[in-house]
């Protein structure tokens, strides 16, 4: 055995018996009040990424493309290097490598939203253009939905944005949970006329994902059932909500798809857990429910496992 091969075994083992030793870093949730608005006095750009997205410093939370540009917004602390304080940051790319910086789309301004601008989506409305759903938290901290506009459509950086005065959109009713009601996703165009969006929630123990309907893209409700439901997950945040095809498996689908040879996929962030959750089942339009047989959940992997996996097939198709 070569000298460096001798070095490559080595290398390994070492590497695997750190990784034995130090246990990964899970994610986490907690709020730290004390660190919201500590500004970072400086960013080292040795430590910055290469090509992935960045923001110039602090905390942050994909992309939309519009005439000519891919649009990130994305949840921003304007303050400190944890969550709070949260905006809706936006740049713009024309390659998704080179991002230029413009001013926040959207932040606490409203009644309707003057606690926080939180999570949501955009939708691609024809004849309106682009419309941002979000959560917005009042002076009562309850969890609403809302939309927001492009001053100028016709503005290639979509630079301003409006929220109209006639909002909420949504608001929880008294069999909600009103602390925990949020994050609506990209909406769809279903073949009987009516927009659908779904907003994670739970009661009690009970994660939820509320499925509203609209004609108009403005008035937007509830439908009788929710779209799934699962006792003892918690909240269910960020919900996303799509077909995949059964026998297609190079092209995906549209949103609105309904039809045979097809699976929806209903994935959710359990607060609980702090993992991602996803299930497949058979989507009824006509009763906006769902069946779902198959539960499975994504489970980070610790940086060590990727570094022991990609040394290991390295070695062995290098030797």
């Amino acid at each position: 055995m070569g000298v460096s091969s001798t070095l490559s075994v080595l290398l390994l083992l070492v590497l695997i018996n750190l990784c034995n030793t130090i246990k990964g870093i899970n994610a986490f949730h907690q709020v730290y009040e004390n660190l919201q608005s500590q500004s970072v006095e400086s960013v080292n750009h040795l430590h910055r990424s290469a090509f992935h997205f960045q923001p110039p410093k602090h905390w942050i939370n994909g992309p939309l493309y519009y005439k000519g540009f891919y649009h990130l917004f994305y949840q921003y602390n304007t303050k400190g290097a944890v969550w709070g304080n949260i905006v809706w940051a936006h740049s713009v790319s024309k390659d998704l490598v080179n991002w230029e910086a413009l001013e926040h789309a959207i932040y606490p301004s409203k009644w309707f939203d003057i606690k926080g601008t939180w999570s949501g989506s955009i939708t691609l409305v024809p004849g309106k253009g682009p419309v941002i759903l979000y959560t917005g938290i009042n002076q009562n901290e309850t969890q609403i939905q809302n939309y927001a506009i492009p001053e100028d459509p016709s503005d290639k950086y979509l630079r301003r944005w409006i929220k109209p005065d006639d909002n909420p959109v949504a608001m929880p009713d008294y069999t909600m949970n009103g602390s925990d009601f949020r994050d609506p996703t990209t909406a769809w165009l279903s073949k009987d006329g009516h927009w659908r969006t779904l907003v994670g929630s739970r009661r009690k123990h009970r994660g939820i994902a509320y499925i509203y309907r609209s004609r108009d893209f403005r008035h937007w409700v509830k439908a009788k059932h929710p779209v799934h439901s699962k006792d003892s997950t918690g909240m269910w945040e960020c919900p996303d909500f799509f077909p995949v095809s059964t026998i297609d498996f190079e092209n995906g689908l549209d949103l609105d798809y309904a039809g045979p040879n097809a699976k929806h996929v209903l994935k959710v962030s359990l607060d609980m857990t702090r993992y991602e959750y996803y299930t497949l089942g058979k989507y009824y339009p006509m009763k906006d429910r769902v069946t779902h047989k198959h539960v499975t959940v994504i489970k980070p992997l610790s940086l060590c496992h990727f570094v022991s996996l990609a040394s290991l097939k390295e070695f062995t198709h290098a030797h």
